[in-house]
C-alpha cells in the first residue's frame, strides 16, 4: 500500500450552537466532549486497509451529534472488508445504523447523518456516500472534480430536468435529503459506491460537509489544493475561508493524499 498522508479540520462555525459534524481519520474521531471545540488532526501511514470519512448530523436537539458520533464509532468494522466485499458490508452497516438512529428520534423527528468516505484496500480505492457531504478528487494537473452527487431534493429536480444545475445550487430544497443514514425507507439509505480504482502517487481526495461546499466553490477549493501545501495547511485555509464568508454551518474538511 502506498503511504497516505491525511488531515482534517472541524469547526463549529460562527452561527451554530453545537457541532453536529464528525469524521473518521483512519481510526481517529471526535468524542462527545471534543466536538464543539473541534480542531486539526493529521495522520500518515501505509496500512493495508485505510478508511477516511465525514459525517454531518441532523435531527432535533442534540440528536444530530449523537447520530454522527455513533456513525463514525462503528466504521472501524468496515476496515477489513476488502474492496470486493466493501459495498455489501457498507450497506449492512448503513441499514444497522439507520435502525439504531430511529430508536433515539426526538419528538417524532428522526435523527440521521450524511456519510462520505474513501476506502483504501492496498493500492485500490472505493468512494461511497449518502447525503450531501461531498468527495472531490484530483489527479496530476487535472482540475479538481466532484465525484459524488448530492442526494438532495434539488439535485433530484436537476436530474429530472425540472431545474438547471445553477438553479439547484441555490434552491431552498438543496438541504432536503432524499438519502442519508437514518432514513426509514430502504431506498433512502441505499449507499452509492464507486467502482474499484487503482490509486496513483499524487492522487488527492478531499471530503467535506456542506459547511464548506455551501460557502466555497470548487474552483476555489482547487486553487488551495493546487498550491502544493500539506494536507493540514489546505484544511486550515479552506475552513478559514468558509468562516470569513460567514461560517453559517459547522465546517469539516478532510484532505487525503497518496504520497
Amino acid at each position: 500500500m502506498p503511504r497516505v498522508e491525511a488531515a482534517v479540520r472541524s469547526h463549529l462555525g460562527r452561527i451554530r450552537a453545537n457541532n453536529e459534524d464528525n469524521f473518521y481519520l483512519n481510526g481517529v474521531f471526535m468524542l462527545a466532549g471534543q466536538r464543539d471545540e473541534g480542531g486539526l488532526f493529521r495522520t500518515s501511514n501505509n496500512e493495508k486497509h485505510q478508511l477516511y470519512a465525514v459525517c454531518d448530523g441532523m435531527g432535533g436537539m442534540n440528536k444530530g451529534e449523537e447520530a454522527s458520533l455513533q456513525a463514525v464509532s462503528y466504521l472501524e468494522e468496515l476496515l477489513t472488508a476488502g474492496s470486493r466485499g466493501f459495498a455489501q458490508a457498507l450497506q449492512a452497516y448503513a441499514d444497522r445504523m439507520s435502525t439504531s438512529f430511529q430508536a433515539f428520534a426526538d419528538g417524532g423527528r428522526s435523527a440521521g447523518c450524511t456519510l462520505a468516505l474513501v476506502y483504501f484496500d492496498n493500492a485500490h480505492v472505493r468512494v461511497a456516500h449518502l447525503g450531501d457531504s461531498r468527495v472531490y478528487f484530483k489527479r496530476g494537473s487535472s482540475a479538481l472534480a466532484q465525484i459524488t452527487n448530492d442526494h438532495s431534493q434539488a439535485e433530484w429536480y436537476a436530474q429530472q430536468g425540472i431545474l438547471s444545475c445553477e438553479e439547484a445550487a441555490v434552491h431552498p430544497s438543496r438541504h432536503i435529503l432524499r438519502r442519508y443514514l437514518g432514513a426509514q425507507v430502504l431506498e433512502g439509505r441505499a449507499v452509492e459506491v464507486s467502482n474499484i480504482v487503482r490509486v496513483r502517487r499524487g492522487d488527492v481526495f478531499l471530503i467535506c460537509s456542506d459547511g464548506l461546499s455551501d460557502m466555497v466553490n470548487i474552483r476555489e477549493i482547487d486553487e488551495e489544493v493546487s498550491r502544493g501545501k500539506g494536507c493540514a495547511e489546505v484544511c486550515k485555509s479552506l475552513v478559514s475561508l468558509a468562516l470569513a464568508r460567514g461560517g453559517i454551518d459547522n465546517i469539516t474538511v478532510m484532505m487525503i493524499k497518496v504520497v
